[in-house]
Formats: structure tokens, sequence, C-alpha cells
């Protein structure tokens, strides 16, 4: 009689964990099969901005997907929805609109992007990456897109430029008069403490204290002005007194060089005075003279 209870008992505990195990595996399945169905997919987008997607998760970089990626928007929305379905306690899937952002009406990813700059980009999905509380989709940067491409694709242009909705336009003019008012509320209040009695009393106490500090302090600067001037006109003069018999002596000094000078250029170019002539008798009787000694006078007498 024992016997039939317990086996009930086993066969109803082997069933529920049947169950349990099917139950885990059946997200496991639904995981893999949107990692393939958006694998390697390569799509046109453009990388906006940086963004803090929320306090627990932290930043991450917006892409916006080109409209004219039709198909893959499509199977982004069904993967979002599959997701949400799977993963209900996940905080934070990395799929939404771009309307929340402020921009025109699209699909946009939320991903980490290393060393790349802002702007459009041909991208390629790896995988999806599911982390604690966060679904991300991981993507690659194969290309930058060119000039040429962007004439033709006017969406990467001007169409992911921000919208400014008229409600939040009306509540940034709201805040700005309300700021305005209470700006204008409290300049009055400061204004009003300013021109109080007191206040009024302490600034012509210090406005006529800031006069005779001035008028003190002036007349104190032009008299040491003053003395200083004629000290040194004093110092001046003693020194040009003092200085004057060496500046003479300086000068004459270097006269005397220029005269010295001056003397033994005309030394070095004078001519030389010219030599007398001789008269002719003179030379005659010279001659005779000599003549009549050196007969009288023979040198073999000496011999």
């Amino acid at each position: 009689m024992s016997v039939v209870p317990s086996s009930l008992s086993f066969n109803s505990s082997v069933a529920t964990s049947q169950n349990d195990s099917q139950d885990d595996a059946e997200p496991t399945k639904v995981k893999n099969y949107l990692k393939e169905r958006l694998k390697s997919r390569i799509f046109l987008g453009r990388y906006v901005e940086r963004r803090l997607a929320d306090k627990r998760i932290g930043y991450r970089d917006v892409v916006i997907i080109s409209a004219a990626e039709v198909s893959l928007k499509k199977d982004l929305f069904d993967v979002q929805h599959k997701l949400v379905a799977i993963c209900p306690n996940t905080h934070w899937i990395g799929i939404t609109d771009t309307e929340s952002l402020g921009y025109s009406p699209g699909i946009c990813l939320w991903t980490e992007i290393d060393n790349q700059p802002f702007g459009p980009f041909w991208f390629q999905i790896k995988s999806l990456k599911f982390r604690d509380g966060e679904v991300m989709v991981t993507l690659k940067c194969l290309r930058h897109i060119s000039d040429a491409f962007l004439e033709v694709e006017p969406i990467l242009t001007g169409a992911a430029k921000k919208t400014k909705p008229t409600e939040n336009t009306d509540k940034k003019l709201e805040n700005s008069v309300a700021a305005l008012n209470e700006t204008y509320s409290d300049f009055v209040e400061t204004l009003k403490g300013f021109l109080s009695i007191s206040n009024v009393k302490e600034f012509i106490t210090f406005l006529l204290a800031f006069v005779i500090a001035i008028f003190t302090g002036s007349t104190s600067f032009i008299n040491f002005l003053g003395n200083f001037i004629l000290a040194l006109l004093r110092e001046f003069s003693i020194l040009v007194k003092n200085s004057t018999p060496m500046f003479l002596g300086l000068l004459d000094f270097f006269s005397k060089i220029v005269g010295g000078f001056y003397i033994l250029l005309a030394m070095l170019f004078r001519q030389s005075a010219p030599v007398p002539s001789m008269n002719k008798r003179t030379v005659g009787v010279y001659d005779r003279s000599r003549r009549s000694y050196n007969d009288q006078y023979d040198d073999r007498q000496f011999d």
C-alpha cells in the first residue's frame, strides 16, 4: 500500500524537473535564434552621440539606423518584442526608438564603439550580448561613409537632426519666464536692502574717508616728488662741477695728440732745401791752385 504513493511522488518530481529544464531551455533557444537572426547583418547608420543610458548601466554609444534599412528595422522591432517577452527581468534592452531622444522617427541601437568619430558608417552586427540586467547589440565599424555617398543618402545628412517638440519648447519658455521673474524679484529685494538708511550712511562715510585718504596721499606724494627732484638737481650740479676740470684736461690731452700728429705729417712731407750752385770763376781758381799744388809736390819724392 505504501509503494504506490511513493512511486507517484517520484514520478511527479521527475516531471517537475523535466518541465523546469524545458522552461530553462526554451529562452536559451530563443536567444540563440535571435543571435543568429541578427548576426553578420550589414547596415547603414550614423553614430550620433554618447549618452547616459541609466545609472546602473552607464554610458552607451547611440547609433541611428538609416531609414533605407527597412528589413533590418523590422527585424530589430521583432527582436525587441521577443526580448521583452523572454527577459522580463532585464533592466535595459539596447534597441529603442529615436523619438524618445528627440530625433526624427526611427530606431537606434545602444552599444559600445571604441575610438571612432561621430558620423555615418557601414556597420556590421556581431551578436547579441546578454549581461546582468542589460541586452546589448554589439557592432563593428566597417567603413566611414564618404561625402559622395552622403549626397545620395539624405537620411544621414539631415534627417538625424534633433527635433524640438512644441511641448518641450513651451516648457522651456515657461521655465525661462519663471527664472526671469525669480531673478527680478531677487534683484528688487537686494536693491531694497542696499538702499536702507544704515547702508546709505555707511556708504557716505566710506566715500568721505576715501576722498580724505586720496587728498592726503596726493599731498604727501607731491611733497616727496618735489624733495626728490631738488635733491637730484643738487647732486647733478655737484657732479658737473667736479667733472668739469677732468673733462677740460681730457680735451687738452686729445688736442695735443692731434696737434702732434699734424706736426709729424708736416715734417714727413716737407720738401728738402735746394743745393746752392757754384760760380764758374771760383771753380777755375780752385782747379788752378790744385794743379800747381800737384806740380810742386810729387808723390815719388817720398819713395
